[in-house]
């Protein structure tokens, strides 16, 4: 499919023309998010999580939930409400929408190829420390079609992550544990925290390791100081053996308790 125009970027009359033929956009097209060269496009009510492995996917309906969360340093997709139809000589870039940058909400600029037909997945960061909400029909990104002067000899095919229920993330770029350990660029946790969110926060975070090491060191001293304060108690009060044995069981309980949290408290 082709449209016969000149080349160029389409203005909002002919956004309108050709999205009221089911060009350009083949479904849920609403004129009023047409401004001057450029369409507003409008969030679904599903989007994808990028901070879950598995099951990812979430619909506002289904989990009757009333908007999109997007939490502090988190990254979402959002399934666009519209369906594209990009002709084979016309190119579709997605652009920022002000309004979300300026609260910190920064949107990955794309683009639909020639031949694509489906919903956009966009992607979205969260930049700023609060967390973010986007209401489904909600305007989160500008759309701009683009005419070429002759049509691509291969259009778009492919499977669309919406059309098939799957938001292709491809997972080989990841890291194994074992990966991460064996490469020598990758520093101790502490050193990575430094060079990604600065010397200030790792001064922090350096300090309280360092009270948690003391705390399990005082913790150990006050395991061995019972242990042998009961065994002394047994030595010397021998006439109340029974007595003497429970303090020392009690106290042995008390050290191994203390001594599993404290192990616990280190694994964390």
């Amino acid at each position: 499919m082709v449209i016969g125009c000149e080349s160029g970027t389409l203005n909002d009359i002919q956004i309108n023309e050709f999205c009221e033929s089911s060009i350009l956009i083949s479904s849920n097209f609403e004129k009023n998010n047409i401004k001057q060269a450029c369409y507003e496009l409008r969030a679904s009510n599903v989007y994808y999580d990028l901070s879950q492995k598995a099951n990812n996917r979430v619909d506002l309906t289904e989990k009757h939930y009333d908007y999109i969360l997007i939490k502090p340093k988190q990254s979402v997709v959002i399934i666009t409400k519209e369906k594209l139809n990009i002709p084979h000589n016309c190119l579709a870039r997605i652009l920022t929408k002000g309004r979300l940058f300026s609260i910190g909400l920064s949107p990955v600029n794309t683009y639909a190829d020639p031949g694509f037909i489906g919903r956009l997945g966009i992607i979205f960061f969260n930049m700023s420390n609060d967390y973010l909400k986007i209401k489904p029909d909600e305007a989160i990104a500008k759309i701009e079609f683009s005419v070429l002067s002759k049509p691509v000899t291969k259009a778009y095919h492919g499977q669309h992550g919406y059309e098939t229920n799957i938001w292709p993330i491809p997972d080989q770029y990841n890291l194994t544990t074992e990966e991460i350990k064996s490469d020598p660029r990758i520093l101790e946790d502490y050193k990575e925290l430094s060079s990604i969110y600065g010397e200030k926060y790792t001064k922090v975070t350096t300090r309280l390791l360092s009270v948690e090491k003391r705390l399990l060191i005082c913790i150990i001293c006050y395991a061995i100081f019972i242990l042998t304060t009961a065994s002394i108690l047994i030595y010397f009060d021998k006439k109340d053996i029974l007595n003497s044995i429970f303090t020392f069981v009690l106290g042995l309980i008390a050290s191994v308790f203390s001594t599993i949290i404290a192990m616990k408290m280190e694994k964390k």
